[in-house]
C-alpha cells in the first residue's frame, strides 16, 4: 500500500460513479436547477443525505475539481517528460544477456516520447507515443500487460558475447536512423553520447 491518502482524497473529489453511470447511459433528466438521476441515488454533502437530485452548483464543483486535478496531473506529466534531456543522443547498456543498447527518443520540443533498443545481430525494436499515433516495432505484449522486445534471429553457434552473435562474428548493431553512428556495447557500463558511438 502506498498510503498516499492525499491522492485518494483528491480522486474522491473528482469521481462520482453514480453520476458517471447516469451520464454514460443517458439515464438522467435536466431540470431548471439540477440534474435528476432516474434510477439511482447518491450521497449529497449539501443535502446531507441520499438523493437522485444533483444541484447544478454541486455538479459544477465536481467538474471544476476534475479539471483542476487533471490539469495538475498532466502538468506534472509534461514536466517529467522534459526531465530526460540528459539522455538525448545517448546510448544506454540495457540487456546484459543479449547485449541490447537502449536509446531514449524525443520530439522536437525535447520531450521523451519512447525508446529504441539496438541488438548486436543487426535488428532493433522501438516504441513511440505521440499525439498522432502509438507505434511499436518488433515488440511483444506479455499477458501481464508489459512489453518485451523481439530480438531477431538467435545465433546457430553463439559465441561468448551474446546469444545473437555467431562465435566467429563481430557484433553488428544497426545504424541510428538518419545518422552514420552505430551504437556499441561499452566496456564501461554507463550511458555514452552519440558522438562516442562508432562510425560504420
Amino acid at each position: 500500500m502506498a498510503k498516499m491518502t492525499a491522492v485518494s482524497d483528491a480522486l474522491k473529489e473528482i469521481h462520482d460513479s453514480v453520476i458517471r453511470n447516469a451520464v454514460y447511459h443517458s439515464d438522467f433528466v435536466l431540470l431548471d436547477d439540477a440534474l435528476l438521476i432516474r434510477k439511482d441515488t447518491r450521497f449529497s454533502k449539501r443535502e446531507k443525505g441520499y438523493t437522485p437530485r444533483i444541484l447544478f452548483d454541486e455538479l459544477d464543483d465536481l467538474v471544476t475539481n476534475a479539471f483542476a486535478f487533471y490539469s495538475a496531473v498532466f502538468g506534472l506529466y509534461e514536466r517529467c517528460r522534459l526531465r530526460f534531456t540528459d539522455f538525448k543522443d545517448a546510448f544506454l547498456p540495457y540487456d546484459g544477456h543479449y547485449k541490447g543498447v537502449m536509446e531514449c527518443l524525443f520530439d522536437a520540443d525535447t520531450r521523451i516520447i519512447g525508446y529504441r533498443v539496438y541488438w548486436p545481430n543487426g535488428t532493433y525494436g522501438d516504441y513511440t507515443r505521440t499525439k498522432e499515433a502509438c507505434i511499436g516495432v518488433n515488440l511483444d505484449f506479455e499477458p501481464d500487460g508489459s512489453m518485451n522486445f523481439m530480438v531477431g534471429t538467435l545465433a546457430s553457434q553463439p559465441g561468448t558475447f551474446s546469444p545473437l552473435v555467431e562465435h566467429d562474428a563481430q557484433p553488428n548493431y544497426p545504424l541510428k536512423p538518419g545518422t552514420q553512428y552505430r551504437p556499441h556495447w561499452p566496456d564501461d557500463l554507463r550511458p555514452y553520447k552519440i558522438t562516442d558511438a562508432r562510425p560504420p
